[in-house]
């Protein structure tokens, strides 16, 4: 049976999701997500069944509620997208701090996890696919896994950040680091007509988004450790979302089963 225990971990409200047949004398790989984990929520039951049948290897979900998600989520100040918004504030440094430092050392003090960066994954929808990636350059040393669904790279200066130019915002200086990725796994995903009806800077989100694959495939990550998926019909919607969030289970902890080899 699965649980669900809720957690209050340095003002944050964090939900632990263990797999049925959890052993605390075992270790297990951890994902950490925004937005409370609700993309691993909606498919709690179909990933139990991957887990029990063999498909998977066993994990646990640490799902984290943003307090202030559009400024936990954003790497720096930008304007926001509509007249009477408020500005993004850019506090991603901030939160992933948290996470790593308060967050995490909790959830391994308290619940059978494997700590190792090999074995601790991160994952985000949308802001939250955006916050994943500057995890990778944050924190590599802590993740080497990272899914990235629908990631908002339209946010003013990402792309030139990944390309390497330097961003400078209220008297700081964001340089994109070099980072070793030989043992780092990034599973992106885009759905072909997300973005399509914006009149915003959101209307790049699918082209922007193949610029920043090239990036990255640019910064060394082996070619069986970087998975880009797109799919034709798709949309800026969990229905999305959670689908593709399967696929990169499938595809980072699959397992061959005695019937079928999943691809990977």
């Amino acid at each position: 049976m699965i649980q669900y225990l809720d957690e209050k971990i340095a003002n944050y409200e964090v939900c632990v999701i263990l797999p049925s047949g959890y052993d605390q004398t075992k270790t297990y790989r951890t994902i950490y997500m925004h937005d409370g984990g609700k993309t691993a929520k909606q498919a709690a039951n179909y990933i139990d069944h991957l887990i029990l049948s063999g498909q998977i290897e066993p994990l646990i979900v640490i799902g984290i509620e943003p307090i202030d998600r559009k400024n936990d989520y954003t790497p720096w100040e930008a304007p926001s997208l509509a007249p009477h918004a408020s500005t993004f504030e850019g506090r991603a440094q901030v939160y992933l701090h948290t996470v790593v430092t308060e967050i995490k050392p909790y959830i391994d003090a308290h619940y059978a996890t494997n700590p190792e960066p090999s074995h601790t994954a991160i994952s985000g929808c949308s802001l939250g696919g955006l916050v994943s990636i500057f995890a990778s350059y944050y924190y590599p040393e802590v993740f080497h896994q990272f899914i990235s669904l629908s990631a908002s790279f339209w946010y003013e200066d990402v792309l030139r950040y990944l390309q390497g130019e330097k961003i400078e915002r209220q008297g700081n200086i964001h340089l994109k680091p070099s980072v070793n990725r030989q043992s780092h796994q990034l599973y992106l995903y885009v759905g072909e007509l997300e973005g399509i009806y914006k009149e915003t800077i959101q209307k790049h989100m699918v082209d922007y988004t193949k610029k920043a694959h090239l990036e990255f495939i640019k910064e060394g990550y082996l070619e069986s450790n970087l998975l880009f998926a797109s799919d034709p019909e798709g949309t800026h919607d969990d229905l999305f979302f959670t689908n593709y969030f399967i696929q990169s289970l499938r595809w980072l902890y699959g397992r061959e089963t005695k019937n079928e080899k999943l691809d990977r």
